[in-house]
Parts: C-alpha cells; structure tokens; sequence
C-alpha cells in the first residue's frame, strides 16, 4: 500500500468512496436487478398467494425482504438516496475542473500544459507580424469567435472559443438522474395505487391499496353508466371478445357534483392528482327480471313483467311470486334469478333458480315460471393511482434529453494561434482542441488552416 493511501483520514476515504465510480456501477446494477424482482413478483397480494405460487418458505422470505412491496421497502430507499448521494458528489467533485475549463483564455500556450489535438505551421514573407496577426484574427472571429490578444517580446498570441456550455452536458444529465431518484422517492413516500370496483348507479370514496388496506379518497366518485361492446364474427354475433370498454364517471365532494368524465383505456379521469383509470369490468348483480308465469290450469297468469330484486307479483288463489335474488353470472353460466311463491307471507314451494335466456322452464308448486331476461347490473373496474413525483420525473425526462444532445451533439472547441517575426515574413502556428468528437474537429480544423494559408497564398512558403 502506498504512503499516500495510508495517510488518507477516513473522511477523505469516505469522500473518495461516495464520489466513485464503483459506487455509481453497484448501485445501478442493484437498482436493475431488484427492479427485476418488482417485476416478476406480483405486489401487494396477500400471504396465500405467494405460498401458492413459490411455497411457504419462499413467501415468507418474500415477505421478510419486502419483496411483496418491494418499492417502499427501506433497503430500496436506501439505494435510491446512495444513487443520489453519489450523483451530487460525483458533480461537485468534478464540476470545478470544468468551470476552469470553460473559463479558461489564456492565449499563451508555449511553455504551459496545454494538450493541442491539431496543429499546423507555415511561414508567410512579405508581411509583418501585426499584419499577420490582424488577418488570422479576422479569419478567428469569422469561424469561431473573437479573439482574446496577448503580445510578449514580439510575438503575437491568439486564443478562440466556442461551445464552452457543452461540457454541462454531463452534470445537465447528471441533474436529471438525480430528479428521477428523488421522483421515485417522493412517489413511494407520499403516492399510492389501489383498485376500485365501482358497480352502476354507486359511488365509492375508499380504495384497496396494493401494499394492502384501503385509502380514503376525501371525496366519491359515481358510475353513473358502463358499456362495454365486443368483436363480432363473420356471422355479426359477439365474439365475447371485448372491443371497448368506457364509464361514465362523476366525482362529487361535500355531495356536490364537481366533475364528470367519459373514460376509457388510456384516457383517465384526474381529480386531485389522483388518476383513474379504465382497467376491467364485470357483472355486480342484477336490478331486476323479466317473468313469465303458468298457472295450474296453464293459464297465462304473467307475461313478461318486470320485477325487481325483493318484490312480488300476484297470482292465483292470493299467491304471491318474490324474486329473492339476481346473479349477474351464476357458476360461471350466465344471468340466473332466485324465485318463490308465498301464500299468507309463507314459502308454499321450494324455491327454484332459473337462468336465462328465455326458455328455461321451472316448475315451482302449481306453477311454471320462465325467466325470459335479466336487467344486469355492471361494475367497472378502475386503477387508482396517485404519484405526486411525476412532475419531478418530467423534468428529469426534460433534462436528460437536453444533456444529451448537448453531451453528444455539440463540442467544446478552443484554438490557439501564434505569430512571431521571421526572415522576411513570419511564422504563423496554428493549434486546437475539442471536448468530444475529434473526428469531425479534425475535418473542421483542416478547413481553418487551408483557410489561414489562402488569406496569405500570395506569400506563403513551405
């Protein structure tokens, strides 16, 4: 080991870990591998559903490293505020090394550490140093900027910049990956995202969240109407397959109406930060059914009559039909009711469920019933999410794209010329550098020598 890192304090060893680029490549690396388990692991689902899936040892494991909320655990924070850490000391460390670049403009370089990519030289007779000087200084000003001057013992110096902002490239970008970690942080601290199943005509103000348990919104929201449609087959019947799914949505506060959205996939309701979005639907129950009623001698006794869920309808001898219940879907077969008849407020026959569509006959006692429709009623299922870091990671997506192009699109290009007196005439040395893309520099400072050299073609010698 040497002297020098033996003397080094634990603070400076501190400082030099939080600003490596080890850190950087460990904590990215963690970051994507983890992200990997958020991905693969459904979050948020409850104990049973991991032992089911992994076995009971792996749930619990998954349980004790929070991967099931794997987003808000603290060893994921953690590594969220070491990104963070180590962007900020990375930039402040390495930041004043480019300030002095950008600053820089000291037109003598002969003697000095200054790394010049390209160079040329020639000699031009018949015109002195001043004349020379004010002709490259004239081309300078024309292809990159104006020119700070310095004369020392007869010799003329030139120095030229342009593109000094396009070393903030990197710290632009480092400043938006620093947004994106603090987004991340404030949407796992203060966001959430939930589910709702909200059936017609109902309005809910409490969703279950993911991480589990439920979150009071602080105002309702209503569906007011669900409509679904489907793909049909050549033969124009439904396929069963959903083509669009859309509700009508109504947010009221203090039981006042203060906003309404049509929604659909991709197109949510936003109420105070809070998004909603259209993500399934299903049948909640049924409002009613479409009876018809035999009688014992075949008579019609109802045809086709609405009634809705607990009521009744007459028939003979004081008899009476109750429709106990409605299944939008019963076992999976399609809308069914439950049915009874009564006589003096008593069960007189067994009650039966019948399913439609019409034609399913049932004997109940005396009587024949068939359903012949049911009025479903439809839930729809929406997504809750609030992250109040979406802003904060915008600007971040604003800004990596903007240190990108200036990181990769744009250069920092200095030159340096020199002109000193010679045997009739004066030598006149031209040099350059560029922050990024060499290439393309050489190609442009080539052009800028072949320029220098016509402005004195009438007297230059090899």
């Amino acid at each position: 080991m040497s002297k020098a890192k033996r003397n080094k304090g634990p603070v400076k060893a501190l400082y030099d870990f939080l600003c490596s680029i080890k850190l950087s490549i460990f904590v990215l690396i963690a970051l994507a591998a983890t992200s990997i388990f958020g991905t693969v692991i459904q979050q948020g689902k409850p104990h049973g559903v991991y032992a089911q899936e992994y076995g009971e040892g792996v749930a619990r494991a998954i349980e004790f490293f929070r991967l099931d909320d794997m987003y808000h655990s603290w060893w994921f924070q953690v590594l969220l505020v070491l990104l963070l850490v180590n962007i900020a000391f990375c930039s402040f460390k390495r930041l004043p090394g480019a300030i002095r670049l950008m600053r820089y403009k000291d037109p003598v370089f002969d003697g000095k550490p200054v790394a010049i990519q390209e160079r040329c030289e020639f000699k031009a007779k018949g015109v002195g140093a001043e004349e020379a000087a004010e002709r490259v200084a004239a081309l300078f000003r024309k292809k990159i900027g104006a020119p700070v001057r310095e004369d020392r013992d007869g010799v003329v110096y030139l120095f030229a910049t342009r593109g000094w902002w396009s070393r903030l490239g990197v710290y632009i970008t480092h400043s938006s990956l620093f947004l994106f970690a603090v987004g991340a942080i404030i949407g796992a601290q203060w966001g959430f995202k939930g589910f709702v199943q909200i059936p017609e005509g109902e309005s809910v103000r409490q969703v279950a969240l993911r991480s589990g348990g439920t979150r009071d919104l602080g105002f309702e929201v209503r569906c007011d109407k669900f409509e679904v449609s489907f793909y049909t087959d050549p033969a124009g019947r439904p396929t069963g397959r959903p083509k669009d799914y859309v509700s009508d949505l109504t947010v009221l506060e203090n039981g006042k109406e203060v906003l309404r959205k049509h929604i659909e996939v991709n197109d949510p309701l936003i109420y105070k930060g809070i998004y909603f979005y259209q993500s399934s639907y299903g049948q909640a129950g049924g409002r009613a059914a479409w009876l018809t009623v035999f009688g014992p001698r075949r008579n019609l006794v109802a045809h086709r009559v609405r009634v809705e869920k607990g009521r009744k309808i007459p028939l003979e001898n004081g008899d009476e039909l109750l429709l106990r219940a409605l299944a939008g879907d019963f076992r999976g077969m399609g809308p069914a009711v439950d049915v009874v008849v009564l006589r003096d407020g008593k069960d007189v026959a067994q009650s039966v469920v019948l399913q439609a569509p019409q034609g399913n006959h049932r004997r109940l006692g005396a009587y024949v019933v068939r359903v012949d429709g049911v009025d479903s009623v439809m839930y729809t299922g929406l997504q809750v999410a609030k992250d109040p870091g979406v802003p904060v990671i915008w600007a971040g997506c604003i800004l990596i794209t903007l240190g990108s192009m200036v990181a990769f699109f744009t250069s920092h290009r200095r030159v340096w010329a020199r002109v000193r007196p010679a045997r009739n005439g004066v030598e006149v040395f031209l040099g350059g550098n560029a922050s990024r893309n060499r290439i393309s520099f050489e190609r442009w400072f080539e052009g800028l020598c072949q320029q220098t050299r016509e402005a004195f073609e009438k007297s230059v010698t090899s």
